[in-house]
């Protein structure tokens, strides 16, 4: 199978196995925003952030550096689990440690034995990120849907039962941890491989070399990802940030996930053909094609239909978060129209320029956020929606730099779905606020299905080409599947 047939169908049992996860990561959440109130979501959130930061430093960045590695493969294994283990126990131990300050700068005593206990996860995964990398860097995704399955499902049944039987914010630690042993358990269970307790010296430090690297882009993005939960929890509360933060994880959820699918595909993609710059350029543009095709009608249409889908889906609690949901549905889509750019650069064996260009992002968000929390997290969500639209031109302008693509052609690839899914969100917009609100259920069904007619006929007029294109293959599969039942 060649690369390129190989990658697409990575990417599509990667998206099987990660979406299926958040799928069942969105339900549970739903059922567990009726169970608690959004305090007791905000103090698990402060606890989490903590757990965030380490997690960032997590293996040392030794599992990139395994799926970057082409020789030695049998040692290198053993090396990275060995430093895995001894990396997460470390942390977890930190964790712990550092838990009675957390609580401290929060002002929340209760975030302490949460963080505290919270720190197992850190040790619990350092088990099983070596066999996680491998899966990887095979392009193995097939096989990650069963500890990927395995996690969500245990994180959200245990979750939930644990909350009905009044344990309130503690289901959604034990929860947690309980996630993290599933998935760990799961990756042993399927994986062949056996680490075996082998060091070499030379070796580590080659990859530790480069794990350092991809370390500090870690932990600059997750710094990059949370600072604004940082400020927002400090100075305006668990409540505020409760309502803040699940603004922000539910347009992650249903939006920046999909680039991150693809990311985690590409990655080791990207590193199979890095000597060919015209390959890389190709597949630059065309993953910004596709990305923009999904991500951008999503990102429209659930900042139209935001009003009727919060209080149907979670409740009249959390309908202070209907405004930041929409600026913030808007910002993940800008978000990944160049989020595949960070992996690009990795592949090329240039992760300091994601850092550089991380750690300027990371100032002016700090800024931004700094200058709109006194006027409430809406005005946060307005502000990192601007914020979105200059980390976009810098990540292009970095493109065009590193590898000659040219911003017209950027251009060409996200027209064709931008043109269809404003007209989607506009008339998905007038249709929800048009319906009364006794009628909200049957207007936001309708609301849907016309918007994916406008955004399907749209596409028709802007992209024919991938309208007969997805239809040959379908002709294609049918085909054959006839044939196979024929005989």
């Amino acid at each position: 199978m060649s690369l390129g047939k190989k990658t697409v169908e990575s990417v599509i049992w990667n998206y099987v196995s990660f979406a299926s996860g958040k799928f069942l990561t969105f339900i549970s959440t739903i059922i567990l925003a009726r169970l608690l109130a959004p305090e007791q979501f905000g103090v698990v959130a402060i606890a989490l952030l903590a757990i965030q930061y380490l997690d960032s430093i997590g293996d040392l960045g030794i599992s990139e550096a395994l799926i970057y590695q082409r020789e030695n493969l049998t040692q290198a294994r053993n090396v990275a689990f060995i430093i895995s283990v001894v990396a997460g126990c470390g942390l977890a131990v930190v964790a712990y440690l550092l838990a009675p300050l957390v609580a401290g700068f929060y002002d929340e005593p209760t975030v302490m034995p949460m963080l505290q206990v919270l720190a197992l996860t850190l040790a619990i995964n350092g088990f099983g990120q070596t066999q996680l990398a491998l899966l990887t860097k095979e392009l193995r995704f097939r096989q990650k849907i069963l500890p990927d399955l395995s996690r969500s499902l245990v994180k959200g049944v245990s979750s939930i039962a644990l909350a009905a039987l009044g344990m309130g914010a503690w289901s959604l630690v034990w929860g947690q941890v309980l996630g993290s042993l599933a998935i760990t358990v799961v990756l042993w269970a399927i994986s062949t491989w056996r680490p075996r307790l082998v060091w070499d010296a030379a070796l580590a430090r080659t990859m530790l070399g480069y794990g350092v690297q991809v370390v500090l882009i870690q932990m600059l993005s997750v710094l990059w990802a949370t600072a604004d939960y940082l400020i927002v929890g400090r100075l305006l509360g668990r409540a505020d940030l409760a309502l803040y933060q699940q603004a922000f994880r539910l347009s992650d959820l249903l939006i920046i996930n999909i680039a991150f699918v693809v990311g985690r595909v590409l990655f080791p993609s990207y590193t199979k053909m890095n000597h060919d710059m015209d390959r890389l350029r190709a597949g630059f543009l065309t993953t910004i094609r596709y990305i923009a095709l999904v991500t951008l009608p999503f990102s429209i249409g659930i900042s139209a239909v935001a009003p009727d889908f919060v209080g149907l889906v979670f409740g009249a609690q959390w309908l202070g978060m209907i405004p930041a949901l929409q600026l913030l549905a808007l910002r993940a889509g800008v978000s990944t129209l160049s989020f595949n750019s960070g992996q690009l650069l990795k592949a090329i064996g240039r992760p300091e320029i994601v850092n550089y260009q991380t750690l300027a992002k990371l100032c002016v968000l700090v800024v931004v956020v700094l200058l709109t929390v006194p006027y409430g997290f809406v005005a946060v969500a307005a502000g990192q929606l601007g914020v979105s639209l200059f980390v976009l031109c810098i990540d292009y302008l970095t493109m065009r730099q590193m590898i000659g693509v040219s911003l017209g052609a950027i251009w060409q690839r996200i027209m064709p779905a931008l043109i269809p899914a404003v007209a989607m969100g506009l008339t998905t917009w007038l249709i929800v606020a048009a319906i009364p609100a006794q009628w909200r259920l049957i207007g936001l069904a309708v609301a849907v299905v016309t918007g994916m007619i406008v955004y399907a006929g749209g596409l028709w007029l802007t992209d024919r080409a991938l309208w007969l294109s997805a239809l040959g293959w379908l002709n294609k599969v049918s085909g054959a599947r006839f044939q196979r039942d024929s005989s």
